[in-house]
């Protein structure tokens, strides 16, 4: 029986779907006749296993079924010639390999792993094996295995926490301050009502000191201050991050910085935009880079209550001109024009190839009382950049196959494959669990995985994704805030569009930090601390991200945010580390079977010294310390333990001989055993009866009289099997179709 999942039910009557694995690891259905449910555990002591009704959903067509039982039986079939095959060919069954090989049609590897096997494990010409392994290597057939590889992140501090920033997070604790809601009031993720504002919370005379919160009255020119909800973007042809806007924790922003990734160094461009005309300040907006014009474009806003009157509900949209170091106007209301209202919480993406602005979801700032009560969503918008119009590609509301407009979300734009790729999110009091494309050419969507909504996430929950054109993997870093466990949560993980498989890269909480020493240093990390309502941006020349500023979540100071920037290098093996590891183990094991061989001392040494040692890594101390252990292979003649007899092949006079060893050893002691239990001498043991053959005698024959030669111990099979260990680790650095299956007949023999 399969395992089709493993879960557990709520302590409720609420109905719960479960979806069940349905296909195999190559992606083909296999059908299924009957479900076996095994209660586990259950809600205490006082509960018994209660499953009262269980409705099953899928397809029951019989040519569906039919076809896919085929398939099953087939693909079954094919993998237990190859599991013969591999059996054969190891016990060196020549021709009855070549015979079900012709007979069956199936290979049971590639000519490449072909090649590999005749020098490696046939002839024991290692060198030979290196050079085959090398033009692998050369071929990219090693590409399926350098895509699975893990990555390692680096993170890399390039502007620290002000002083005083960096004073609160170690005075403070890491409870989780949630900002308090008004009733039907959605905020924006990443900032709280103004101080000033109704409803909210009491704020001391501290939580005012804007700017000199963060750093001096002349640090501010040199680093922008702390903030949350600002929008940071990255020119990946000059290196430059651009960072607008946000909320300090008391007041919106207007300010605009530029980074220069390669001095490392920040320039501030516009203290109050809002003065030059730019756009006033805000946050929860979102922003833009053109590359070809080198333009910023920049939309929506959050406002408070009372900010929400007539003259502040425009949707204004600004462009800013790198080049002219000036702010433009672009249209004073898009609603009129034909686009969004007024929005926050949004997704914009760009393409620059057509100059196309991409404007889906967030939320409608409500213009009256009803909005309130009934939240508004904003579709998915299309702005053309050479003409400046509008044009609505997906409404709020619509019943076709296509993403529903939503809040907390992630859209990507993939400039090669020309799709958005948007994730997940909130819609009203839903958490959506999806992932869909959206082909900007026809217009076609669809979904690449769809699961039931679930109950909205912690409070503060933000995510942030960013998307490699190149090796087709989505990365996304989610922030939490946790009020039970009273911690802040930092995940990173990445999505393969390709094998559509998910992989966690990075965890991180923030636990309740004691106040450091007097005097004493700071402390030290080499990683950011954990937030939420951070930006992360990523430069796909480069390959690295960039996280600027966020929410650490402490309760002492809620109104603290972070003025930070880190780096993140996503690191995996080279082709060149890869392949210099395949070329260390073959050298090994060639180093290993010469020392075995008598009279071979001096050459298995001078292959030690020359040979093995230029393919070592001795800055590695592990490497170093087992390059050192392998010369007492040398002294001890390469025995490094009493050898076990190594599987060999039957020939008619192993047979024979094995039937007269289970005559010889054919042994009754269980009796004694037995009658020990029926007297009552030792407790009887659950074991059943089964029936068994007495084994006879075999008949002798003319040419087994005398010693029996083929039971002396033999050296080929024994010098055999490390290479046959050898070649199954070689065969991980390829395709599993072109090498043989892992599995093993004998594995399946019970005796």
């Amino acid at each position: 029986m399969s395992l089709l999942l493993t879960a557990g039910l709520k302590k409720d009557s609420t109905p719960e779907t479960f979806r069940l694995r349905h296909r195999t690891q190559e992606g083909f259905y296999f059908p299924v006749e009957y479900l076996k449910i095994v209660p586990l555990q259950s809600w205490g002591p006082p509960y018994n296993y209660t499953i009262w009704y269980i409705e099953l959903h899928g397809k029951n067509q019989a040519e569906l079924l039919n076809e896919a039982l085929e398939t099953i039986y087939l693909r079954k079939e094919e993998e237990a010639v190859r599991l013969l095959l591999k059996h054969l060919r190891r016990r060196r069954y020549k021709d009855a390999f070549e015979a079900l090989s012709r007979e069956s049609g199936v290979q049971l590897e590639g000519p490449t792993q072909t090649k590999l096997w005749n020098a490696l494990v046939e002839n024991g010409d290692y060198q030979a094996a290196e050079k085959i392994f090398e033009q692998a290597v050369n071929d990219g057939e090693l590409e399926w295995y350098m895509s699975w590889q893990p990555y390692r992140p680096e993170w890399r501090e390039m502007s620290a926490c002000s002083a005083q920033v960096e004073e609160r997070l170690r005075s403070g604790d890491a409870h989780v301050a949630g900002p308090p809601a008004a009733p039907h009031d959605l905020l924006c993720a990443d900032r709280e009502p103004r101080p000033d504002a109704a409803g909210a919370a009491p704020v001391s005379n501290e939580l005012f000191e804007t700017c000199d919160l963060a750093c001096g009255l002349t640090a501010c020119c040199n680093k922008p201050g702390p903030r949350g909800g600002h929008q940071l973007v990255v020119d990946s042809t000059t290196g430059t991050l651009y960072l607008f806007g946000g909320w300090n924790g008391t007041e919106d922003l207007d300010d605009l910085w530029s980074y220069s990734t390669k001095g490392e160094r920040w320039t501030l461009l516009c203290r109050h935009s809002s003065l030059v005309g730019g756009p006033t300040p805000r946050s929860c907006h979102k922003m833009v880079f053109d590359p070809v014009h080198r333009r910023l474009y920049t939309l929506g806003r959050y406002l408070d209550n009372a900010q929400r009157v007539p003259s502040n509900m425009n949707s204004d949209l600004y462009m800013y001109d790198v080049w002219t170091g000036e702010w433009y106007l672009v249209c004073s209301d898009t609603a009129s024009a034909g686009g969004p209202r007024l929005v926050f919480d949004h997704q914009m993406c760009i393409d620059a190839d057509t100059q196309t602005i991409y404007v889906f979801g967030g939320r409608v700032l409500p213009a009256n009382t009803e909005e309130v009560v009934s939240p508004q969503y904003s579709g998915l918008y299309a702005y053309y950049i050479s003409t400046g119009t509008w044009q609505l590609l997906l409404a709020d509301k619509h019943d076709e196959d296509a993403p529903q407009p939503r809040v907390s979300h992630s859209m990507l734009f993939h400039p090669v494959q020309r799709r958005l790729y948007i994730f997940a999110g909130q819609r009203n009091k839903e958490h959506l669990l999806d992932l869909w494309w959206y082909e900007v050419g026809s217009g076609a969507c669809g979904a690449l995985c769809r699961c039931g909504a679930a109950p909205p996430p912690a409070a503060g929950f933000t995510q942030r994704a960013t998307l490699d054109p190149d090796t087709d993997q989505m990365f996304v870093l989610s922030g939490m805030s946790k009020e039970k466990e009273k911690r802040v949560y930092n995940t990173l993980w990445v999505l393969s569009l390709r094998t559509r498989t998910w992989s966690c890269l990075y965890r991180a909480h923030a636990p309740p930090a004691p106040a450091p020493a007097p005097g004493g240093p700071a402390p030290t990390s080499r990683a950011p601390t954990p937030r939420f309502a951070h930006q992360l941006v990523y430069d796909p020349n480069t390959k690295i991200h960039y996280l600027f500023g966020g929410n650490p979540g402490i309760q002492s100071s809620p109104r603290l945010r972070l003025d930070d920037l880190w780096s993140l290098r996503l690191v995996q093996p080279s082709l060149e580390q890869v392949w210099g590891e395949a070329r260390a183990i073959l050298r090994e094991a060639c180093y290993r079977e010469m020392a075995t061989q008598p009279g071979a001392t001096v050459q298995a040494l001078s292959y030690l010294r020359n040979e093995l040692s230029s393919v070592m890594d001795h800055t590695d101390p592990a490497q170093v310390s087992r390059f050192q252990k392998l010369a007492t292979l040398l002294f001890s003649g390469g025995d490094e333990g009493a050898a076990l007899p190594s599987p060999r092949a039957l020939s008619p006079r192993r047979t024979r001989a094995l039937l007269r060893a289970r005559t010889h050893h054919a042994s009754h002691a269980h009796i004694a055993d037995a009658l020990a239990q029926v007297l009552g001498a030792e407790e009887p043991q659950p074991e059943l009866t089964l029936p068994f053959e007495e084994a006879g005698e075999p008949q002798p024959e003319t040419w087994e009289v005398g010693v029996d030669e083929d039971m002396t111990p033999d050296t080929q099979w024994h010098a055999r099997q490390p290479r046959l260990a050898l070649y199954d680790t070689l065969a991980q650095y390829f395709r599993p179709s072109t090498v043989p299956p892992r599995g093993d007949v004998t594995d399946l023999v019970a005796l």
